[in-house]
């Protein structure tokens, strides 16, 4: 198994196609308590719901990503991470984060992550940032379970795939 790390000179282009199942969603509750503002995040069951969608590699308005391919030890690609640093090199965003679905639970999206957590550091970075639909249910459960934390929530579709009118949920670590 290795990671290539890959800049925008080095590939040409492209577009990744994610692919995942659904049974849950995140119904998120603003509300204030005092001077604070807080967020209640609640799982809820809804309908099995197949999502596909596509999402450029090297979006034009990303200024310096970086991609990370895993290959498994057959020499396929088991999934991608893409990074771009942003507030002034104060965080590194997380514009694409995939595991295939047939390579799924076998820690190579743990392997990706902390890849981003290292290229974080290296670059001096206070957090690392991942936007993520709240419908991706599996997706935001294997984010809280590697530490990331709720740092922001907006009812606007924000992230790739996100449906209309689907909140879209910012995880954060800092460091």
């Amino acid at each position: 198994m290795r990671i290539l790390e890959l800049t925008r000179k080095e590939f040409a282009g492209g577009r990744l196609i994610y692919r995942y199942d659904t049974f849950g969603y995140f119904d998120v509750k603003p509300g204030r308590q005092g001077d604070s503002f807080t967020l209640t995040v609640t799982p809820k069951n809804a309908a099995r719901r197949h999502i596909e969608f596509a999402a450029e590699i090297f979006a034009p308005a990303l200024q310096s990503p970086t991609l990370f391919i895993l290959l498994d030890n057959a020499g396929e690609r088991a999934g991608y991470l893409e990074t771009e640093p942003e507030n002034g090199g104060k965080t590194l965003r997380v514009t694409n984060f995939m595991v295939e679905d047939g390579c799924r639970r076998r820690g190579y999206g743990s392997l990706l992550l902390s890849r981003a957590k290292t290229q974080a550091r290296a670059l001096g970075c206070r957090a690392l940032s991942v936007r993520v639909p709240a419908g991706n249910f599996g997706g935001v459960r294997f984010l809280l379970g590697q530490g990331l934390t709720l740092t922001g929530y907006t009812a606007l579709p924000d992230a790739p795939g996100a449906e209309e009118n689907e909140p879209t949920l910012e995880l954060g670590l800092f460091f």
